[in-house]
């Protein structure tokens, strides 16, 4: 899920990778503790060139990582291994950065950037980063960029339509994409395109939606693909080479959907609106897959302002909100009751990909960074189902 307060996605089951604090405070509360890895000299260069390249040539190991990094989008590829994008301090803008890890952030090195500013959701630059496998990888926001040899170099790529909302790979093979024709904002008419493409081939429209909504989430659990654009909730069985809608069961009251995750037994759907600032109304429903009905899990607090959730089980579903405070809401029974994991007094910095990568191990970056901008651009690693929260040290 993506809105213009901050950046979100709800990442694929259990591998994809990617407010005013209302009341209900939690005793599961914990404060993240940051590791100590050391930060390197920065090696980041400015420049605007069609192509971004290791200018020493490189290897396969990386290099430094740049100094004063922060985070805006995780990938990960399997348990351990994760790309970063995200922007670090330079002389010359752009000064986008992107980080590779092998140990689920224990250690990293850096590796070339597209020489592409990083930007908020809607912004003018990138704010996404998804790879397929270790060698290919896009990033997307205004525009398409790719890499064919795991970050090494990369090229700008054709999109779908210029604004990619969202992006994920399927099964290391297949992509499917929210995009649109024409930036948010006035004269857009919200004409929302569902995509799919062969890694390798071309891009071909399999759905679409109008919203007055930018709204984008997509999930993955094999070769299930579900994808909410706007208000319209779709679903494809064959690795996103042909959709067909789904009833969505969000009250017609709240005026959109939020956010969708599939665990492997149950797909959830979190609804969310009608709130004063700070607080809105929300609703998770539930069903057991494809032409299953729904069924109302539970309500979370009202405490921040829209959100996405994930899931990596049925005792492990997360919910990320933001308002004046950043909040994390967790469930342990198919969510029907929700407490509060996380909560950050950050004026509401919001957080992005949300996900899980094993069933009990969770990510979520807050703060994302923006070139030319002070925010967070912390990113969160859990190993207790997000009942508690460390800081990956870059």
């Amino acid at each position: 899920m993506r809105r213009p307060t901050w950046i979100g996605l709800a990442l694929a089951g259990t591998l994809g990778l990617s407010a005013c604090g209302g009341s209900n405070p939690s005793a599961n509360s914990t404060p993240v503790q940051t590791a100590t890895t050391p930060h390197i000299v920065s090696t980041a260069t400015g420049g605007t060139p069609s192509t971004a390249t290791n200018p020493g040539g490189g290897t396969s190991a990386g290099g430094p990582v740049p100094a004063g990094t922060e985070a805006t989008s995780v990938t990960f590829i399997s348990p351990t291994t994760a790309f970063v994008l995200g922007t670090a301090p330079c002389d010359v803008q752009p000064c986008s950065a992107i980080l590779r890890t092998t140990d689920r952030g224990g250690h990293w090195v850096g590796l070339p950037a597209p020489r592409e500013q990083v930007s908020y959701y809607l912004g003018d630059g990138l704010w996404g980063l998804r790879f397929a496998n270790a060698e290919t990888g896009y990033a997307f926001g205004q525009g398409l960029w790719a890499t064919a040899d795991g970050g090494h170099s990369w090229q700008r790529a054709t999109p779908p339509q210029p604004t990619v909302l969202s992006l994920e790979a399927v099964q290391g093979r297949e992509l499917v994409a929210v995009a649109q024709s024409c930036r948010g904002g006035q004269g857009c008419g919200h004409q929302i395109g569902v995509y799919h493409e062969p890694i390798g081939g071309s891009w071909s429209q399999v759905a679409s939606a109008r919203s007055y909504f930018n709204a984008a989430s997509i999930s993955v659990h094999g070769s299930v693909v579900w994808v909410l654009a706007g208000s319209e909730l779709y679903v494809s069985s064959d690795a996103g080479s042909s959709f067909h809608t789904e009833p969505q069961p969000c009250p017609a009251r709240l005026g959109q959907a939020g956010s969708v995750t599939d665990d492997g037994p149950h797909v959830y759907v979190y609804c969310f609106g009608n709130g004063a600032a700070g607080s809105t109304q929300k609703y998770v429903y539930r069903s057991a897959g494809p032409g299953s009905s729904w069924t109302l899990a539970g309500r979370p607090p009202a405490g921040g302002d829209g959100g996405e959730i994930s899931a990596g089980s049925d005792s492990a579903i997360l919910i990320a909100t933001s308002s004046g405070a950043s909040l994390l809401y967790r469930s342990t029974d198919g969510g029907r009751t929700w407490r509060r994991a996380l909560t950050e007094d950050d004026g509401g910095a919001g957080w992005s990909d949300l996900g899980f990568t094993t069933p009990t191990d969770p990510v979520v970056v807050h703060g994302p960074a923006l070139t030319g901008s002070s925010r967070p651009g912390k990113l969160l690693l859990s190993s207790d189902a997000g009942l508690s929260w460390q800081a990956a040290g870059f």
